[in-house]
Formats: structure tokens, sequence, C-alpha cells
């Protein structure tokens, strides 16, 4: 069985969104055995995607992207 999480954010601006999406996107190439990663971005909307066989991994990819997400937003808000 697959599982696939999907994470849409809103973002106050395509700045933002942009910025969001260059520190989320993953750089740990390769992924995961057996795990798909896609973003895309749309104005200031970014829409994440995690596909896995494996639960767990796809879990908790989305549980990291989540929390850096978190983080970036306490950043981004600090230097504003």
């Amino acid at each position: 069985m697959t599982l696939t999480i999907e994470i849409t954010i809103e973002c106050l601006g395509e700045r933002e969104a942009a910025s969001l999406e260059a520190a989320l996107t993953p750089d740990n190439r390769p992924l995961p055995k057996g795990q798909r990663f896609s973003s895309t971005r749309n104005g200031s909307v970014l829409s994440f995607r995690i596909s896995s066989d494996r639960q767990s991994s796809c879990i908790s990819s989305a549980m990291s992207l989540l929390s850096d997400a978190r983080l970036f937003d306490e950043v981004w808000s600090a230097a504003s």
C-alpha cells in the first residue's frame, strides 16, 4: 500500500513562497528508497506531495517538512 501526503501552505506573498520552497526542497538526494517528493508553487501557495510504500518514512518526511516550515516562519517573521 502506498501512502501519499499532500501539504498546502499559503504564504503572505510570492517572495516568501519562493524562499520557503527553496528552503524545504530536499537536498539529501537521493530520497529514501521508494519515496517520491514533488512541490509546486502557484503565486503565494505551495503544495508538497510525498508518497512512499513505507508509511513510516512518508509520515516522518511530512512531519520534518512541517517542522522546517514552522521554523522558516519564525525566522521570516523575526527578519521582517
